[in-house]
């Protein structure tokens, strides 16, 4: 089941992509300190054109993503992850329609994301519902260098077809 978060679901946000990003792609503290600054910030704003949703398999949480207002025509979508036992069951697809749909339900005109090109099925997905990368670079992050990318969704256009 997909569900909006509750400030319980905080340390499982945060430690969740640590021990994952650090397990299959080596990354360093410096990530989880990101995403606790994400998550504190998100709390701090309680703004209603932001949410967090959590997806809970048999009482565990297994998968989650965000969106957030960066202004009045953009959103963001971030905190993206799947549990690796529910990848390939289309949870994670489901989080992605449940974060446009809310940002088309609040008048957003366009989705960005960042993302690198280490995280290939999640780009798969976000390919898949119509995001387009728009720039890259390369950066250092986590110790290690990373391309990375900023990808974005119109939002005023066609529906893509899956």
């Amino acid at each position: 089941m997909i569900r909006t978060y509750t400030k319980r679901d905080v340390p499982f946000i945060v430690n969740s992509h640590y021990e994952l990003y650090h397990q299959e792609f080596q990354y360093d503290e410096t990530f989880k300190a990101f995403i606790q600054n994400k998550v504190e910030g998100f709390l701090a704003r309680t703004n209603p054109r932001e949410s967090i949703w959590i997806v809970e398999i048999d009482g565990q949480n297994k998968g989650s993503i965000a969106v957030n207002e960066i202004n009045r025509e953009t959103a963001q979508l971030g905190l993206f992850l799947m549990d690796p036992t529910l990848r390939g069951k289309g949870f994670g697809q489901k989080l992605i329609q449940t974060a446009i749909q809310f940002s088309i339900d609040r008048h957003y005109q366009s989705i960005i994301l960042f993302t690198n090109q280490e995280l290939v099925s999640a780009r798969t997905l976000y390919q898949k519902n119509g995001f387009e990368c728009v720039k890259s670079w390369v950066d250092i992050k986590s110790s290690k260098e990373l391309v990375e990318e900023k990808w974005e969704l119109n939002l005023n256009s066609e529906p893509v077809h899956k």
